[in-house]
């Protein structure tokens, strides 16, 4: 298999003018994120494509015209691997160099959202009068990479890890996309950091906190998929989970208190459901 080339900053800002002299319809922002991102920050010397999103359909459409007048295609199916089909791009196009823009809408490999937050924390890397490249902060480019998974990113979580982040930033918008998506990303993001204090001796200050908070979301989790599978007893939900009787009633109680289950004294032994679920459900 021929080695693919790799660009350095200089070629990533001669192919943001030729797109800006091509854009034709209304101005576009584009987010950078992965390689290219981490190239403009001076912390990696080359990519080999540019990893970008798009706040909306409209605009992805107008970049994939704009690219494909600029003279990029489709790559031949049989050089995209499985790994980009994993990445669930919404497009990938090549220029005669080999130069290639995955393109995403919204969403990294169909995983973190490009959130508000992470919008506001971008730094505009090129303005043009018909295209804007906004940088994610390097907090974010980290979490992308901690949940993406795909080979080469833990060494870029190093790289940027050594650069100096801004630990809390990560973990609070970890929280924010879990809560929004209802999917335990801190529990990916722990993973990680177990990855770069086992391989490169790179200790986080957030670890022990996000392990707890992960272990408590996955229990909560756990809880909450037995109840909406109607176990509904504390006997129950602890044979499912071979967990013991005193542990389960614990967490469930814990979740009453805080309102995401409902607990039904009055039967014996008591009963639990989800607030959306009926009583008769249950019962």
């Amino acid at each position: 298999m021929t080695q693919r080339r790799a660009f350095d900053k200089n070629y990533l800002k001669q192919e943001f003018d030729k797109l800006n002299t091509t854009i034709t319809n209304d101005p576009l922002t584009l987010y950078l994120i992965g390689g290219g991102a981490m190239a403009f920050y001076g912390i990696k010397v080359a990519t080999k494509d540019v990893d970008i999103i798009l706040t909306n359909p409209e605009d992805l459409n107008s970049l994939q015209t704009a690219l494909t007048t600029t003279g990029c295609k489709e790559p031949n199916p049989i050089t995209i691997t499985r790994a980009y089909h994993q990445m669930q791009t919404s497009a990938i196009l090549e220029n005669q160099d080999g130069f290639r823009w995955d393109l995403f809408l919204t969403k990294i490999c169909g995983k973190l959202t490009l959130s508000t937050n992470m919008q506001n924390r971008a730094n505009t890397l090129y303005q043009g009068n018909k295209l804007k490249v906004c940088i994610v902060s390097k907090e974010d480019l980290f979490l992308f990479k901690s949940i993406t998974n795909r080979d080469a990113d833990l060494d870029d979580t190093r790289i940027l890890a050594q650069s100096g982040l801004n630990w809390e930033i990560i973990v609070q918008e970890c929280k924010n996309q879990s809560q929004t998506s209802k999917v335990c990303w801190e529990d990916a993001l722990y993973q990680t950091l177990q990855d770069l204090k086992t391989k490169y001796d790179i200790e986080a200050p957030i670890e022990k906190d996000l392990r707890k908070t992960a272990q408590q979301k996955i229990i909560e989790t756990a809880i909450l998929m037995q109840l909406d599978r109607k176990n509904n007893t504390i006997r129950d939900i602890a044979k499912a989970l071979d967990e013991s009787p005193n542990f389960v009633r614990t967490e469930l109680y814990k979740l009453a208190d805080k309102g995401t289950v409902v607990a039904n004294k009055s039967s014996k032994p008591h009963k639990f459901r989800l607030p959306h679920k009926s009583n008769q459900q249950n019962e």
